[in-house]
């Protein structure tokens, strides 16, 4: 994808609605930002180097007990934009993540292609981020790996309503059911780390499932052409540590 003025990050961050709102508010745009997946060495101030950087390598370990993950993400139409970074999708109707009990709204989905996150040493095809924000502010991301398999009926639905451009004038309306982008297996990575794009801002609670979601051969290959290459490269733990249960 070409880089554009407006970063994923901030779409991320400005999407989600206030409570009780069903349309997300417009999502704000940074005026002086442009950066590339392949220059990601000079992201430089855009992207400032924390402790506690995303994604990292996950590897698989024995279960512990981590708050329950239960999500409610309702079928419908949304906006769906290629934002210059990724292709992102914001529903009308409200969706719900619970981890325990807290509770966090869903702003929007995006992917990645190939993945960012790597399971025992394997990167997938590509990665599904459900970035969803707390009634502080806080942000929760749902990391759903994709691997080839039967085809993806929500999948489906983007990619015949693929943006024809980016930005605003590209923005098409498919509707889509989320819920098919997720696995029915809850367990899951749980670490502390940042968003992915610029600005890279720390204090994101990841929760990636273990157990990818299939799509097939086809349609990994006309996301993966969609996107380009788009996923950050794995960062250092430092003194982190990552949970694995359900």
């Amino acid at each position: 994808m070409r880089r554009v003025w407006a970063t994923a990050a901030l779409l991320a961050l400005g999407a989600c609605s206030p409570p009780g709102q069903t349309a997300p508010e417009q999502a704000p745009v940074e005026a002086a930002a442009h950066w590339t997946y392949a220059d990601q060495a000079h992201w430089g101030a855009e992207c400032p180097v924390g402790p506690a950087q995303s994604p990292v390598a996950l590897t698989a370990a024995g279960a512990v007990d981590l708050p329950d993950l239960a999500t409610a993400y309702p079928a419908g139409a949304g906006t769906f934009l290629n934002n210059g970074h990724t292709l992102q999708f914001t529903p009308d109707a409200a969706g719900r993540t619970t981890i325990g009990t807290d509770a966090y709204d869903l702003v929007q989905f995006h992917f990645h292609s190939p993945s960012e996150h790597t399971l025992n040493g394997r990167a997938y095809p590509a990665e599904v981020h459900f970035v969803n924000r707390k009634a502080d502010g806080s942000l929760a991301v749902v990391g759903v790996f994709v691997t080839e398999g039967a085809a993806n009926p929500a999948l489906a639905a983007l990619l015949t309503a693929l943006p024809s451009q980016e930005g605003e004038a590209g923005v098409t309306r498919p509707a889509v059911d989320p819920g098919r982008l997720l696995p029915e297996d809850r367990h899951y990575f749980a670490y502390s780390g940042s968003l992915t794009t610029p600005p890279c801002t720390e204090g994101v609670r990841w929760n990636v499932l273990s157990t990818p979601v299939e799509a097939s051969a086809d349609q990994i290959a006309a996301l993966s052409a969609a996107l380009g290459p788009s996923n950050r490269a794995v960062q250092p733990m430092h003194e982190r540590t990552v949970a694995f249960g359900d």
